[in-house]
């Protein structure tokens, strides 16, 4: 499992390395921050999930290849989800990890100073640890989060100077729990600044 989170951190230390300062330079590094509003899937009678708050925080990595560009993201995020029904109203369920996000993006408007965008990628989790005592009181079977998660993102995003902002949806393609067949999905929205 090691492995798994070590090889893209890797990849991406090694990309950052190589960027040059000059502004003329196709290879940018940058630092981002935003908030997530994340939503559990149970498949539970009588439960339902809410969307709840949570944060991110990390670097990336883009590569412009003229219009296009491809972006290549590291995350620590916080997430949690509101349960309702069955006793369980308006608990949450929460947990942190890391996430890799790769997109593939296309600017719409090229300006000089202004970067009209659109992406979508891939996201891989890898969760650190989960506090969800309210799945394990619905169902005493429940023994936690699977570490490893694929998903998708797509959204859309605007550059003003080295100020970048970004809205995206996500949404897991695998279980995160297989007791209550948990796919998480959540909107998120970040700031970020480019150093180069």
């Amino acid at each position: 499992m090691k492995k798994h989170f070590l090889l893209p951190a890797v990849a991406f230390m090694l990309l950052a390395g190589t960027a040059k300062s000059q502004d003329s330079s196709p290879i940018h590094v940058g630092l981002k921050a935003g908030a997530n509003y994340n939503k559990l899937s149970i498949s539970a009678p009588g439960i339902s999930g809410k969307f709840a708050p949570g944060f991110s925080a990390g670097a990336f990595t883009r590569v412009d290849l003229g219009r296009a560009y491809v972006q290549g993201e590291l995350l620590y995020s916080n997430k949690s989800g509101k349960l309702d029904g069955n006793g369980a109203k308006d608990q949450k369920a929460k947990w942190s990890g890391i996430d890799v996000p790769l997109v593939v993006g296309y600017k719409i408007l090229n300006t000089a100073q202004m970067n009209l965008r659109v992406f979508g990628g891939a996201v891989y989790s890898y969760t650190l640890n989960d506090k969800t005592s309210v799945l394990k009181q619905l169902n005493p079977a429940f023994q936690g989060f699977k570490k490893s998660n694929v998903g998708y993102q797509a959204g859309a995003g605007i550059d003003l100077g080295k100020l970048t902002f970004d809205l995206r949806y996500e949404r897991a393609l695998t279980d995160i729990d297989k007791t209550f067949k948990s796919r998480p999905q959540s909107f998120q929205a970040s700031v970020g600044f480019l150093i180069f």
